[in-house]
């Protein structure tokens, strides 16, 4: 038997097979070395790129954050404004509204006290009366002339003798 396997392994078509299984494992090894290293490789990278995924929902998770309290701080401003709106409107609105019926009524009681009181004290109606015409032609002439344009713009009325005068002028007219 030893000669057997003496002879097969002489003849020279046994060792050529022999030297390709030879090279056939070492080009089998180093392809399972690369392997190994483009595994390892690939693992890396993959690791790498996992890192970079979370850190970049990190990033986006923060950015949604930011936006929604953006969001959340915009809608309660909006909320805030519309309510202040509202409030305006409905100063306005009532702002708008003809003046108050109790204005009006104490301008009447009054014009009605003054001719009562003129009735009764009759040293009291001529001083009263000549005030009246007094008043009225300066009112007029500073209506017409040049002293109402100097006058207007400079004059600081309080806002209740704006209001009881614009009363008068619409209870006369």
């Amino acid at each position: 038997m030893k000669e057997m396997l003496i002879d097969i392994f002489t003849h020279p078509l046994a060792i050529g097979l022999c030297i390709g299984l030879i090279a056939c494992l070492i080009v089998w090894l180093r392809s399972l070395g690369k392997l190994r290293s483009e595994r390892s490789a690939a693992a890396a990278q993959a690791n790498r790129l996992n890192q970079e995924i979370n850190t970049l929902k990190g990033h986006l998770h923060t950015q949604m954050e930011i936006t929604a309290k953006g969001n959340e701080s915009l809608k309660e401003e909006l909320v805030a404004l519309q309510k202040t709106n509202q409030n305006l409107s409905q100063t306005i609105g009532a702002l708008k509204q003809k003046p108050g019926r109790v204005e009006i009524r104490t301008l009447h009681l009054y014009e009605k006290a003054i001719r009562t009181m003129n009735a009764r004290a009759p040293g009291f109606s001529s001083a009263w009366e000549s005030a009246i015409n007094e008043a009225e032609a300066e009112i007029k002439q500073e209506e017409s002339g040049i002293i109402g344009w100097i006058r207007k713009p400079f004059m600081f009325r309080s806002s209740g003798s704006t209001e009881l005068l614009g009363d008068a002028e619409k209870v006369t007219e």
